[in-house]
């Protein structure tokens, strides 16, 4: 089973087939190291987030919720080369599992009236090619390019959709962007309201982006878990690495623009450390808690 489906931009486009019996992409990962997603988490090489149960899901679409049927799909017509979204390559793993597998196609990867050079013989029936061991100049108007690792796999078998970068499959997956933890306006309110902190007038709730709309959730739910005693400790660890953050007069931290903001909630999620040999201060990209 190798077939490769391009779904079409607008209201009224659908999935159309581009090619059949040719294994558009040859090696699948290994996904035995992914995790639930997490904004904050950094992936490491290897590593994949993974969606449990998502044919459930809201934001599933429905070629994944039936069984594949190549015959449902008409060929896709060369005037709606351009409109391509996204493709999917349908196809099988050596355990015989049918695998979907997803590329967000952006105006980048679709080439217009390009010229190339062919290196060595090649396996596409493309006008204009020499197929030969020498260099042939290529002539072609529409080119689709296909990258080495594509956006996402979706393992039916499993029910479980794979990536790595969740912005990429945020259009292909309509509604999947609740996976991001992103503070309400209520919420960025709460933490505006806070004792401990004085918003400048230029700065105000609407200035607050999603990076920080991210760690705001965080901060609220670990400062709520501090004893007061740890909560009196914060303006002294926030200005080791932020020496003007906080105000010893008004004892209050003065926010007036987004990266002052970040640099309380960076204090706020313990994000600041000092390496133990050399001293050096740095900012804790993502953060994996180590059990004894």
């Amino acid at each position: 089973m190798d077939y490769l489906l391009a779904k079409i931009k607008g209201r009224n486009g659908g999935l159309s087939m581009v090619l059949s019996d040719e294994t558009v992409f040859d090696c699948v990962p290994d996904f035995s190291n992914a995790r639930a997603y997490d904004d904050d988490y950094k992936l490491q090489d290897g590593e994949w987030f993974v969606v449990d149960e998502f044919s459930t899901k809201s934001y599933c679409l429905d070629v994944l919720k039936s069984n594949f049927d190549a015959t449902a799909y008409s060929n896709l017509s060369k005037h709606l080369y351009r409109k391509i979204a996204y493709v999917i390559s349908v196809q099988e793993d050596e355990e015989g599992n049918v695998i979907y597998i997803f590329q967000n196609v952006t105006s980048s990867l679709l080439l217009s009236k390009q010229k190339f050079i062919s290196f060595g013989p090649i396996d596409l029936g493309i006008a204009g090619v020499t197929n030969t061991d020498q260099a042939s100049l290529v002539n072609n108007e529409n080119i689709l390019v296909l990258k080495n690792l594509p956006d996402c796999y979706y393992i039916k078998a499993e029910n479980k959709l794979y990536f790595r970068n969740l912005s990429s499959i945020t259009s292909i997956f309509n509604g999947i962007n609740e996976l991001y933890n992103e503070a309400t306006d209520e919420e960025v309110q709460t933490l505006f309201d806070m004792e401990m902190i004085n918003i400048g007038a230029d700065f105000g709730i609407d200035k607050v982006r999603i990076p920080n709309r991210r760690k705001i959730k965080e901060a609220l739910m670990k400062y709520e878990s501090f004893s007061e005693e740890k909560k009196q400790l914060l303006p002294s660890y926030v200005g080791k690495y932020c020496p003007t953050l906080f105000d010893e007069d008004t004892q209050m931290f003065n926010i007036n623009s987004e990266k002052e903001l970040t640099e309380l909630l960076n204090g706020m999620n313990q994000r600041y450390y000092t390496t133990e040999i050399d001293g050096e201060k740095r900012i804790a990209n993502s953060v994996t808690v180590v059990r004894d």
